[in-house]
């Protein structure tokens, strides 16, 4: 029985965590992150980016990143339920010489995504459909979600040197 829980603990682990395999700069840069949309608040989750399944409409929030360190080619923004440990999934954009860069809104459970915004990793949630993206589905449980950006250079050789993270809270729902 003990063994069990803990490989279920493992693996809801492995679930939770996405895997960055990218080497650490020096110094990583503190990013800043607010909000584009002021009905984001920190606070409650807006309806629209509760998930369409709780009566919303699904998008994530437009961030606004600054302190975009030198060199940076790439941002991530990876999102998370915090208290249920489950990953709501990552997007990627390509970006050259910003320091600071609007991440767009994404439709949840699709794989059809702007131009522009590319999958990094698909949700894992153990609910609905496929996709880059899935919103905040807690349908008023007040489950803390949070979004993390990160800032990636590339070199040639395919090393990827993490330059800069940020998070921001989302809201409760």
């Amino acid at each position: 029985m003990k063994k069990g829980a803990a490989i279920l603990i493992a693996v809801a682990c492995f679930l939770a965590c996405s895997c960055s395999g990218y080497k650490s700069a020096e110094n990583v840069a503190d990013l800043s992150v607010s909000f584009v949309d002021p009905k984001w608040d920190c606070q409650k989750i807006p309806e629209s980016g509760r998930c369409r399944s709780c009566g919303g409409k699904g998008f994530s929030p437009a961030l606004m990143v600054r302190n975009i360190p030198q060199y940076t080619d790439t941002l991530i923004a990876e999102f998370n339920d915090k208290s249920a440990g489950i990953f709501h999934g990552a997007v990627r954009f390509r970006i050259s010489q910003k320091s600071e860069f609007v991440i767009p809104s994404v439709q949840e459970q699709t794989l059809d995504l702007p131009q522009g915004v590319e999958i990094e990793s698909e949700h894992r949630a153990p609910f609905g459909d496929r996709g880059a993206y899935m919103a905040p589905c807690g349908c008023g449980s007040e489950y803390v979600y949070e979004a993390t950006i990160l800032a990636i250079r590339t070199e040639p050789s395919g090393q990827k040197w993490l330059l800069g993270k940020g998070k921001i809270n989302l809201g409760k729902f």
